[in-house]
């Protein structure tokens, strides 16, 4: 323990400058020729032909390994940078052994749509994303895996291939399954944790059969906390499903998070999973909450970039969180044109006299009867939903609403 706490003291703790200027030095040792120019305010990196590698994940990993793994962390993250630069030539024979399924949170597709509306403005021909939606938050992707590294096919397989998407998926599933037959570990009483470590630990909630050999108490219920974190409890042990949902949060921390929901089988068919106390239900309601605030906070940084390079003249509001209440809510404000994040409660505010307003706070679903035609789902966003101000609620309006 004692070792532990050392080693930790020592470890190194950049800022996220300094981390970026280790991971170009590191790009550059692997002999990477082409230009790259670093964006603090994003925090990614600009490579060849305009794309862009987003530094968050390898930063999360970096502070999160062993002082003596940092190194190797960082060479690892930084040999992916233009790695996939030969992966579409590659034949159908060669390839399809190597197909695997992937198991995302459905925010990484909307960064790439909103990188897409940065660089070609919203107006352009739209990204054709190949993906089948499994929960609310959890999208299957396909992907080719090399021996150093899995690339992720977001628009599908290539047409020299022959094959679409839905059949490239079936072997995929097929090749995983093949894979070792390794067991769950038992990390807390009731709680099993895919130990496979392969970069597709997640991937294995898409066999429902494997989940069903976890010794658990009843059905398995599971979370798909990060891409190599897949936990499974019984859905008759509410202790272990509280372990669960701790042993998720913890593993959001270390960054390559997909969902907060708790999933399960029925009939071979994948639903969401309801808990059975209050408390529970209180519990993955927060671990939502945080993970709605960081999607909506990178979702903002991109939409903001989007405007100011096309000068379009909206407001992207943030995702609030009361801390007491621990409720989420956005700002609307008469007279701004703005884009508004889903949230549990909206502050209506109304200048006065240029130097104060007036605010009322309702709730968004009791007020959607009387101010929900002023609202409309902005359709260019896959996820999380954000909805784009059509005025603003007269003082008729606002005399209906409940205030909180």
């Amino acid at each position: 323990m004692f070792s532990a706490f050392i080693g930790n003291l020592f470890k190194d703790k950049p800022d996220q400058d300094r981390f970026a200027r280790k991971f170009i030095d590191a790009v550059r040792g692997n002999g990477y020729p082409d230009e790259l120019e670093y964006e603090a305010d994003s925090f990614r990196i600009r490579h060849a032909n305009g794309s862009y590698f987003n530094l968050h994940n390898a930063y999360h990993a970096y502070l999160g390994a062993p002082r003596g793994q940092q190194r190797k962390t960082l060479q690892s993250f930084s040999r992916l940078l233009g790695i996939h630069d030969n992966d579409e030539a590659m034949s159908w024979e060669q390839v399809r052994p190597l197909l695997r399924p992937l198991v995302r949170s459905i925010t990484q597709l909307e960064e790439l749509m909103l990188h897409h509306a940065e660089q070609e403005g919203w107006d352009a021909s739209p990204l054709h994303l190949q993906y089948r939606r499994l929960s609310e938050e959890c999208v299957e992707l396909l992907a080719v895996d090399h021996p150093d590294h899995t690339a992720t096919l977001t628009r599908g397989p290539e047409e020299a291939w022959g094959i679409d998407f839905e059949q490239a998926l079936v072997i995929a599933r097929a090749n995983l399954r093949q894979s070792p037959d390794t067991p769950f570990v038992e990390v807390m009483p009731g709680v099993y944790q895919a130990a496979w470590a392969d970069a597709y630990d997640s991937s294995r909630a898409l066999l429902p059969d494997l989940l069903h050999r976890v010794p658990v108490a009843g059905l398995p219920v599971f979370m798909l906390a990060s891409r190599d974190v897949l936990l499974v409890a019984g859905e008759g042990d509410l202790q272990a499903q509280a372990h669960m949902l701790e042993l998720a949060a913890n593993a959001f921390n270390d960054g390559r998070v997909i969902s907060w929901e708790v999933l399960r089988y029925d009939e071979g068919r994948l639903h969401a999973h309801t808990l059975a106390t209050a408390e529970l239900r209180e519990r993955q309601r927060q671990l939502r909450l945080e993970l709605d605030a960081n999607a909506y906070a990178q979702q903002k940084q991109s939409l903001d970039r989007v405007h100011e390079k096309h000068a379009e003249d909206v407001f992207v509001a943030n995702f609030m969180i009361h801390t007491e209440e621990q409720r989420s809510l956005c700002a609307w404000t008469e007279g701004v044109a703005s884009s508004l994040p889903r949230t549990d409660r909206i502050v209506l505010v109304t200048p006065v006299d240029g130097q104060d307003a007036d605010m009322l706070v309702v709730d968004w679903e009791q007020a959607q009867p009387v101010l929900g035609h002023l609202l409309r789902e902005d359709s260019r966003h896959i996820h999380p939903p954000r909805y784009l101000t059509l005025g603003f609620p007269d003082a008729q309006m606002r005399a209906q609403l409940q205030a909180l």
